[in-house]
């Protein structure tokens, strides 16, 4: 989970979006798991998967900070 607050004030949908597009890098809004969405600036990220997919990542999000 990344509480991304310090960085955007985007919408979690928006940026999850944005980042998908933009990045290549998927993630999951926290506010569509609740029955009220809430946006908390926060998104999931899944770390199953191999070294390598994991350092491209990295590699891609911090060009976005």
């Amino acid at each position: 989970m990344l509480d991304y607050s310090a960085i955007t004030d985007e919408k979690d949908t928006d940026l999850a979006v944005r980042l998908t597009k933009e990045f290549g890098v998927a993630s999951i809004p926290i506010s569509v798991f609740y029955h009220k969405p809430q946006d908390n600036k926060v998104l999931r990220f899944c770390f199953a998967k191999g070294e390598d997919t994991l350092e491209k990542a990295a590699e891609k999000l911090r060009k976005f900070a």
